[in-house]
């Protein structure tokens, strides 16, 4: 779905020009980290990739829609962000050798897959952070009201009919309870998780997961 929407998007909105609330209230977790690597797990188009190299760090900007990375890299080109490198890859196989981020970010992307494709990110974002890595990222939560809706493909797991910029397209989804996230991130030695809300009409509900390796 996002390849289409990307694949036909000849002027980016005013929301994709602008980093998410939740990457720019994370800013100070990463400089209190000393982190100066990171890795932004599905960029799309770059709005957070742009916005922490601007800020410092040394960005990797990481998707599977070449549409959204031709539009990113194009963003990186014009703004003349050398410290910023988007890449084409999977997220259940990062392309990089362990240890190689002081932080990993993932907003509204780890949660589109069944739980097996979860599993599998997890492990990749723990294998390339570096000891005492950041790792932020949100994670759709199962008091969304979305929660049920649509075909269930497995406990928690649903394809969902959504409604976006007046188009409708189906999405898988993974809906998260606390305890299932806290299971998940097992290996790492430090999490938070706190509820967050995203939207006005019909909010979004999420868990906001912070951990350290």
């Amino acid at each position: 779905m996002w390849e289409e929407y990307y694949s036909v998007l000849h002027k980016l909105p005013d929301w994709l020009k602008k980093p998410v609330p939740f990457v720019v209230d994370s800013l100070p977790l990463f400089k209190e980290s000393m982190s100066r690597i990171i890795l932004d797990l599905g960029c799309g188009v770059g709005r957070n990739s742009i916005y922490l190299g601007k800020e410092g760090f040394t960005v990797v900007g990481l998707d599977t829609s070449r549409s959204a990375l031709k539009k990113a890299k194009a963003w990186v080109r014009i703004d003349g962000m050398p410290n910023v490198a988007i890449l084409r890859a999977s997220m259940t196989h990062i392309p990089f050798k362990r240890k190689s981020f002081h932080g990993v970010i993932s907003i509204s992307v780890i949660h589109h897959a069944p739980k097996k494709g979860i599993q599998e990110t997890i492990r990749e974002i723990h294998r390339i952070l570096k000891d005492d890595g950041l790792f932020v990222a949100n994670l759709l939560s199962a008091k969304d009201y979305r929660f049920g809706s649509g075909e269930k493909l497995e406990n928690g797991t649903f394809k969902v009919l959504e409604e976006f910029e007046e188009r409708e397209f189906q999405e898988v989804h993974h809906f998260f309870s606390r305890e299932e996230v806290s299971a998940l991130l097992k290996a790492f030695t430090k999490l938070r998780i706190e509820p967050l809300r995203s939207g006005t009409e019909r909010p979004h509900e999420y868990w906001k997961v912070i951990a350290t390796k």
